[in-house]
């Protein structure tokens, strides 16, 4: 069984976390995993597909629609492929002109008559460019479903 580590604004002090996570592991290995044959331990995803695989399990085919998705109460993401459709064009063409402004700048960096300083200016500007773009591709960006403040 995986348990994934961290999430959206409770993952704040990975420190603490690591020193309770490996109490609780090494914990667990001495005392209980006698008792339970289960082994705690700290791993990555392609390990732990690699362990599934090897149990040849037969999982069924799902053909329902889990959406719409609530994750509280009353808080259903409907409109979620549809919500914001012009930030979703803005976050569209950012990628666009990154790419465009990324192939100008190789040029331009080709060119023997640019100077080193014209250089530094455009890097930082791609730099700049990349960071704007990397923010509104994150999974609540994109998707429309960041929270009012974040947005």
């Amino acid at each position: 069984m995986m348990f994934a580590m961290g999430e959206d604004f409770t993952f704040q002090n990975a420190h603490k976390f690591f020193a309770s996570s490996d109490n609780l592991i090494e914990y667990w290995n001495a005392n209980i995993m006698s008792q339970t044959n289960i082994e705690l331990k700290y791993s990555t995803p392609s390990m732990y597909i690699d362990a599934v695989a090897a149990q040849d399990i037969a999982w069924p085919t799902r053909y329902d629609d889990m959406f719409p998705y609530a994750d509280y109460d009353e808080t259903y993401w409907t409109g979620y492929f549809t919500s914001k459709a012009n930030s979703k064009k803005f976050f569209r063409d950012g990628g666009h002109t990154l790419n465009s402004s990324n192939k100008l700048f190789a040029l331009a960096a080709l060119d023997v008559d640019t100077t080193d300083a014209e250089i530094q200016t455009y890097e930082d500007m791609k730099y700049k460019m990349m960071d704007v773009v990397g923010i509104t591709q994150h999974h609540d960006a994109v998707t429309g479903t960041a929270r009012t403040h974040v947005v």
